[in-house]
């Protein structure tokens, strides 16, 4: 009995340096050899029925997944702790899966559902005596608050955090808390207080070498700049926070960073960058799958295109974000956005609804206390009323405007008083920065400064969304369908274009890279080097505008010469094709799937999502493009991606001696590429196990003579070898 009783406590030591192990590489990122080892550990918990073990196994297994953007699965394994340690009765496991099951919330924008959890496990560990555990709990409570704009009780969490942290000689939390005391002062105007905290959280950030704290608190300070309308010294401090985070690999934060430069550099009036930085915001934040991020950064995006008068594009983003900021019940940022979506109403002439989307928006800045929304509110309900031709209405609001505005400049006069103090702060906190900054390496990659990947690839899509029922829709387009597998063509509803339509074989040639980067700007320039050999010293923009005008009225046979197109977006010098939400295009759909494919828990979904993939796959891509170089990178890619699936299912097939299957696939590989040994492989093994020994001798035969056109030489050794025993 004692020797067994050993055994089992020898056996419960070795899992747990497992699950230790598994940790270690989960904290060095690697990811794969961590789910491994999590998996192993697992399974001996269950043969040796050690519950404790299987319950902090799983709690990493949570982890990886959550990191992994597997959030579905991480939240039913938190469940799973959950459980487990309820049974246990470990308070501070407890409180670990109440975290993980409120992060999944968070991710996926259900604020108030991850508050509650956050709140929770607070409480927990505040009950069991855990104070120390909390600092971490609090920090995720703060961040909810500040995003609700509830910003007392944000503070009021931020000071405990403080507190606590200082208590326990924890600096880098206390560098975080000052952060936070930083942003939250900012938001209710109290630009002193912000800086003071701001220049406290830098020195103590700067003495732990807490990087992600610095860059933090250098976008604080960017933000006071940013007020006082000092956009230079504002994008300068945006810029080294950007650089820092970068450096240090801190993708959550990159985003935000990038949506404030966005909004810098739309002060500056350079509307080209600041998309580029919107885009840059909305890919990072699309691949971590935030809601609220992308609404955001839908938001910024939106504004540009209003800005530039394209606002039947603005207005389409706008209800996107829109919707994203009230399923998330963000208040600000959905009031800010009624007051977007109705200033594109006003400019398409409906008045009525714009001034209704204005007192929606009215009604979310006086419950949520916000000056600046209720001025900004009053203000366009006060013009929109003058449109209407309702006086009434207009004198009313007029009123109330006139009331908060003297109630806001009581306390500009208070602000003014403490002005010379403020600059003497900021130039003390800049001095200190670049001090700071100096030290750093880091600059910024051009790559980090090109306009992002394609918003598709991002899994971005703009949906058809329900708007506010103000709203008119828009008469319907037709869809748009793009084959690009095997024949090049272009349907928009039940008209394929021509070579007449596209009139010059340049303007089809670049709405083919505009195609092949759907949703991503490109600049003049990059389509000018990509498409016109010795262009240097040439001015070919004019060329380059005509070929565009072409694929325009091709696009849209009735469109007006400076009429917003519904496909192509210019902005500065910028061009991005967006076919709508609707639209079908093979290689991008292609793509989806077997990204898709790749995520799914069963072999079975899998394969039948890459079945479903290769039968897109209907010839090489852009296959008349075959000797440009613009075409070959994406074309190799997807060639690469198909022949990996097809071997995939080839040998799903082959295992379960579907032969009949097994030797279609094969031949598809070698139809691809006549000497692929995966291909030669599964054929080979196909035929002998169905008695095609004939066969297989012609096979042999082919085999050989592909080899030695391609190579000069014989087929591989362990080809030879699996056909001689054969």
């Amino acid at each position: 009995m004692t020797v067994n009783k050993s055994s089992s406590i020898l056996r419960h030591s070795e899992i747990d340096l497992l699950i230790r192990t598994a940790g270690d590489e989960f904290s060095c990122n690697n990811l794969d050899k961590a789910q491994e080892l999590c998996e192993k550990a697992i399974e001996l918990t269950v043969t040796h029925n050690y519950l404790v073990g299987k319950g902090d196994a799983l709690i990493l297994k949570g982890k990886i997944l959550y990191r992994l953007v597997k959030y579905d699965d991480a939240f039913e394994v938190f469940h799973q702790v959950l459980d487990i340690f309820q049974e246990v009765g470990d308070a501070h496991k407890i409180s670990i899966a109440v975290q993980g099951i409120g992060s999944v919330y968070y991710a996926n924008g259900r604020l108030l559902e991850a508050l509650e959890e956050f709140l929770n496990a607070y409480a927990i560990l505040e009950l069991a005596g855990h104070e120390e555990e909390t600092l971490r709990i609090l920090g995720n409570i703060v961040i909810i608050y500040h995003t609700l704009s509830e910003y007392s009780l944000a503070i009021q969490y931020s000071e405990k955090q403080l507190s606590l942290a200082k208590k326990y000689n924890f600096e880098d939390h206390t560098a975080k808390a000052l952060s936070n005391l930083g942003e939250l002062y900012f938001r209710l105007s109290d630009f002193t207080t912000s800086l003071n905290y701001s220049t406290e959280g830098l020195s103590v950030a700067e003495h732990c070498g807490d990087k992600a704290a610095e860059s933090s608190i250098l976008a604080n300070i960017s933000s006071v700049y940013f007020h006082l309308g000092n956009y230079t010294g504002a994008l300068d401090f945006t810029m080294r926070s950007i650089a820092l985070a970068d450096q240090i690999g801190r993708k959550r934060l990159l985003p935000s960073l990038c949506n404030y430069a966005c909004c810098i550099y739309g002060k500056l009036n350079n509307d080209s960058l600041a998309l580029s930085y919107a885009m840059r915001a909305l890919e990072i934040y699309t691949s971590f799958e935030d809601p609220i991020g992308e609404a955001y950064s839908l938001h910024n995006i939106a504004s540009i295109f209003e800005q530039n008068g394209d606002i039947q594009t603005a207005l389409e983003y706008a209800l996107k974000s829109y919707q994203l900021f009230h399923a998330s019940s963000v208040k600000d940022g959905e009031s800010e956005t009624l007051l977007l979506i109705a200033s594109c109403n006003e400019k398409m002439g409906l008045h009525q609804e714009a001034f209704n989307y204005a007192k929606q928006a009215l009604d979310i800045a006086e419950a949520i206390d916000s000056y600046s929304l209720l001025i900004s509110s009053l203000k366009q309900i006060v013009s929109y009323c003058t449109l209407i031709g309702d006086s009434t209405s207009a004198s009313h609001f007029a009123q109330r405007l006139n009331k908060t505005s003297k109630l806001i400049a009581k306390q500009e006069q208070r602000k003014n008083a403490e002005k010379l103090l403020l600059d003497v702060q900021i130039q003390k906190t800049r001095q200190k920065a670049e001090q700071l900054l100096r030290l750093s390496s880091s600059t910024l990659t051009g790559e980090f400064l090109a306009i992002t990947h394609t918003l598709k690839h991002q899994g971005f899509v703009l949906t058809t969304v329900i708007p506010p029922e103000t709203v008119k829709k828009p008469k319907s387009s037709p869809i748009i369908s793009v084959q690009t597998f095997g024949h090049f063509s272009v349907n928009i509803g039940n008209r394929e274009l021509t070579s007449e339509d596209w009139q010059r074989k340049k303007a089809r040639d670049i709405f083919k890279i505009l195609l092949m980067n759907h949703r991503k700007s490109i600049s003049a320039e990059e389509l000018i080097d990509i498409l016109w050999l010795n262009a240097a010293g040439k001015n070919l923009i004019p060329t380059l505008w005509n070929c565009v005008s072409y694929i325009r009225k091709a696009l849209e046979p009735t469109i007006k010469p400076r009429q917003p197109s519904a496909y192509i977006k210019i902005v500065g010098k910028n061009y991005m094709l967006d076919l709508g939400a609707d639209a079908k295009i093979d290689f991008l759909t292609f793509r989806e799937i077997v990204t898709k494919a790749h995520k799914q828990s069963t072999i079975k979904t899998q394969i039948e999502m890459y079945e479903q993939a290769i039968e897109m796959y209907k010839g090489e891509f852009l296959k008349e493009d075959t000797f440009e170089d613009w075409s070959s990178f994406e074309r190799e890619s997807l060639k690469e991606q198909y022949l990996n699936i097809l071997t995939f299912v080839g040998k799903y097939y082959l295992e379960l001696n579907n032969t009949t299957q097994s030797i279609l696939y094969a031949r598809k590989i070698l139809e691809i590429d006549k000497v692929q040994d995966d291909g030669y492989e599964i054929l080979f093994k196909s035929l002998k196990s169905s008695g095609y020994i004939s066969e297989l001798t012609k096979s042999w035969t082919f085999c050989k003579a592909s080899y030695r056109r391609e190579f000069l030489s014989l087929p591989p050794k362990h080809l030879s070898i699996l056909v001689g025993e054969i």
